[in-house]
């Protein structure tokens, strides 16, 4: 314990992972904090004296999970382990801190999400650095806007930020982030900031070396600066409320990322990941991207092939990650050999395709030499030996036949001894006393040889040892021991070659990663056929037969798909009610616009959109109780930060603005908001509202198009038929929508009581305003002329007559009538005009 303290002292802010023996054991308050983590039982140690330790442990073959289980718990680890062989030992067995992690800085890969990437961050005031050690890929923004750069926090997938303690205030409240600092930077940190990279890679690479060495450099890619410019600005909010790689309830399932991945490996798919992203502004790029979807869709039998041999492929950028650290095993060499023989094989598919070249043998034989060197199935430990093949070294040969046949071997001798002396009853034994021996009965010892040296005299026989024997001994009992040792420095050599080659197959990994990404883009459009997008240059938008991405994978022959038709600049203006799918249709017009983006075909029989620079949303109602904002809070500042950021180039969709406050208030913000985008912002704008009084502001916005989810209604009964089409909605039909839901009917019979009477006092009200409008036009007479002239009775009745009629034009339902029922009806209605004139 006194060596445990001495090692945990160093150590404070971490768990240390003490080993004893077969297990990793934590004591004191590492293992009150640990055990109900990992679920496991909290024991102690002098249980019988009073001083009883608290610990918990685990067997060190399956310390991995538990390790990462802790890291992904806030936690940073110490991981103490036995620097010498206990066998050899002489009183306590050293130990010593072979390895610190925290939760940036991954155990073991193999128990990460493969579609997403682990990012280490260093941010300041002018950049942004992130470095995932596990895949090496490192990238950096720089900007003069600090909320630009620390947006990047809540898009990518974060697991810890390392930054010197003065900057800590840039991060102001932001919330649950690990927080590390890191003041000092190491010597190969300052020869990257002389490459022109910023402070905050140095200071991630600088973070690396200190935890793992500078081994653990080997295997990173260099640090690029990364464009902002000329990416689609898709914000943490966008991406939540259009659900791209999670849905509202933090699922997967039912995101956009989950129905269009169809990639092979865990690389395509953070890739995927990435340009979902941040989806491209630049049109020759996107091109290219789409131009490569179309060369996989033209070439079918081609694409499968690199789709079959690319699912064999493995994850090479996290073997990698893997391979660099001390706790790979031969198993992990192996999975990376034949990683590189799949990635080389599907890039041979492409390139046989395409009509390409490239030289792929430095990187083959490497795979080659792996697997001639490594026995087809390694022992986990790397220091025990029997993980190297006969054939590599004839020392290790000899080692090998000494550790494996060493009884053929005395066997052998001792039928050799049997020929040279004649003794028919020879014998060579061993025990621990003597080791090896050559026993001859009391009838043949005067036979012995010369050269027989005598060790035991027995009653009725003699031992005997010779120099061969005795080399013979010495050989076998040291064999075991020096096969060990050498086949590890074998694989430390194997180990070593491979990272040297880290560059080279960084390189093939990313290549297959693109390569992935595209022809799962090529088989996604043939399996859901979709179509390649076009781009407009005047801002205009025709989608025809679009469908949502996700839903229409849900509902599969039942999606109603819709033609949309936008002049630049314009904004469609949706009623209708709930259920009708107005969601829906806006939501798929941004998934189609960041699809087409990133590169992708779209779920359309037809698609002109626009080159959009950036897309913002205010979908759904939702509170941020511990930041102390209400929904309609929520919704404001949401909205706030559209109104500011949003140009004439953005695709602006609002859904139901306003709601989360009075109905006048919500309603004059919900047409103060709309009009300040039409006039100002001049975004492409799609706008969902149950305020039908706003459908009126297309008579001073000619930008402004009026739109209905269509709606089927008989006997009181409604059907959504979710189609497009144009004019405004002519009720909610929020009480039906109620009755589907199944509020019991006494509820829902008093609502529509109420309805009844509010609408039918919203008509005397509008006759009122239509009396007062036209008292206002009668002129002020000074107070010596003739009197007002007082309104005519007949007139009165007439306007109550007309306006009555008005509405029931207005609310009739047109689409759910028959031809001779809507005649006969515009007969009556004529009637009625002509006896109200007459």
């Amino acid at each position: 314990m006194k060596q445990y303290w001495d090692i945990k002292s160093v150590h404070q802010d971490k768990i240390l992972l003490f080993r004893m023996g077969d297990f990793f054991e934590m004591f004191f308050d590492d293992a009150v904090k640990a055990a109900p983590v990992l679920g496991i039982a909290l024991t102690q140690r002098n249980k019988k004296s009073q001083d009883e330790t608290p610990m918990c442990g685990m067997p060190h073959h399956s310390i991995a999970g538990p390790i990462n289980k802790l890291l992904s718990h806030g936690f940073k680890i110490a991981i103490c382990d036995q620097l010498e062989d206990p066998k050899l030992a002489k009183g306590i067995v050293k130990r010593g801190v072979t390895r610190v992690l925290t939760p940036g800085m991954v155990y073991d890969s193999d128990t990460l999400d493969g579609t997403k990437a682990h990012y280490l961050v260093s941010v300041d005031s002018e950049s942004i650095s992130f470095l995932d050690s596990t895949t090496g890929e490192a990238f950096f923004f720089k900007s003069k806007k600090t909320q630009d750069l620390l947006r990047f926090l809540q898009i990518l997938p974060v697991a810890e930020i390392v930054i010197a303690q003065a900057d800590e205030a840039l991060l102001g409240g932001l919330q649950n982030l690990l927080v590390s600092h890191h003041e000092e930077l190491k010597d190969s940190a300052h020869d990257l900031l002389k490459n022109g990279a910023p402070q905050t890679a140095a200071r991630l690479l600088s973070y690396v070396t200190a935890l793992s060495g500078e081994e653990a450099l080997a295997t990173l890619s260099p640090f690029v600066e990364r464009d902002l410019e000329h990416r689609l600005d898709v914000s943490s909010t966008t991406l939540r409320h259009l659900e791209i790689f999670s849905t509202y309830k933090g699922e997967g399932l039912g995101s956009l990322f989950h129905a269009i991945n169809r990639t092979q490996t865990s690389a395509g798919s953070r890739l995927l990941r990435q340009w979902l992203s941040f989806p491209l502004r630049d049109p020759k790029a996107i091109e290219n991207r789409l131009s490569s979807v179309e060369f996989w869709r033209s070439h079918v039998l081609e694409l499968k092939r690199v789709r079959q041999i690319l699912g064999q492929m493995g994850d090479i950028e996290r073997r990698l990650g893997k391979i660099s650290q001390p706790q790979c095993n031969g198993r992990d060499l192996l999975a990376l050999a034949g990683s590189v023989h799949a990635g080389i094989s599907a890039l041979e598919v492409l390139l046989h395709t395409s009509g390409g070249t490239a030289n792929f043998e430095p990187l083959r034989n490497l795979a080659y030499k792996i697997e001639r060197t490594l026995v087809e199935d390694p022992p986990l430990a790397t220091k025990q030996g029997y993980l190297i093949r006969t054939g590599v070294s004839s020392e290790l040969d000899e080692l090998i036949e000494l550790s494996t046949n060493a009884q053929a071997m005395v066997a052998r001798m001792e039928a050799e001894e049997k020929e040279k002396t004649g003794i028919s009853s020879l014998k060579i034994r061993y025990n621990n006393v003597f080791g090896y021996y050559i026993e001859i009965t009391n009838t043949h010892k005067d036979k012995a040889p010369a050269n027989y040296q005598r060790k035991q005299t027995l009653t009725n026989a003699e031992r005997y040892c010779t120099d061969e024997l005795v080399e013979l001994e010495r050989k076998v009992l040291s064999a075991n021991t020096k096969r060990a040792d050498l086949e590890f420095e074998f694989f430390e050599a194997l180990r070593k070659e491979i990272l040297a080659q880290c560059p080279a197959l960084l390189t093939l990994a990313h290549e297959c990663s693109e390569v992935d990404v595209i022809s799962s883009l090529a088989w996604l459009s043939l399996e859901e056929k979709y179509v390649r997008p076009q781009f407009t240059n005047d801002g205009s938008l025709k989608l025809k037969a679009s469908r949502h991405p996700v839903v229409e994978q849900t509902v599969k022959s039942q999606f109603v798909a819709n033609d949309i038709e936008l002049r630049p600049h314009s904004c469609l203006l949706l009623t209708g009610p709930n259920m009708a799918g107005k969601s829906t249709l806006m939501r798929q017009v941004a998934l189609m616009s960041i699809m087409a983006q990133m590169g992708s075909f779209v779920p359309c029989d037809e698609a002109h959109l626009p080159l959009f620079d950036s897309i913002f949303t205010r979908i759904g109602a939702s509170d941020q109780l511990s930041e102390g904002l209400s929904t309609f809070m929520v919704e404001m500042i949401e909205t706030s930060a559209m109104l500011k950021n949003a140009t004439k180039d953005s695709l602006v969709i609002l859904d139901e603005v306003g709601r989360g406050t009075s109905t006048f208030d919500g309603m004059c913000l919900a047409q103060s908001i709309l009009e300040h985008l039409l006039s100002d912002v001049k975004a492409l704008t799609f706008f969902a509202t149950h305020y039908h009084e706003l459908t009126s502001l297309d008579q001073s916005f000619s930008q402004i198009t009026n739109a209905h989810m269509t709606v089927a209604e008989r006997n009181g009964e409604i059907r959504f038929l979710h189609t497009l089409v144009k004019g405004p909605a002519l009720k909610s039909y929020g009480v039906q929508v109620a009755e589907l839901a199944g509020l019991p009917a006494t509820v829902t019979k008093r609502a529509k009581g109420l309805l009844r009477e509010i609408e039918s006092k919203r008509v005397q009200a509008s006759s009122q305003l239509s009396l007062l409008d036209q008292l206002s036009s009668i002129p002020v007479y000074e107070e010596m002329a003739a009197p007002v002239p007082s309104v005519d009775p007949e007139t009165l009745r007439r306007e109550e007559t007309l306006k009555s009629l008005m509405d029931e034009v207005q609310k009739y339902p047109l689409m759910q009538m028959s031809p001779l029922e809507a005649m006969n009806q515009i007969a009556k209605w004529k009637e009625i005009v002509s006896n109200s004139v007459s």
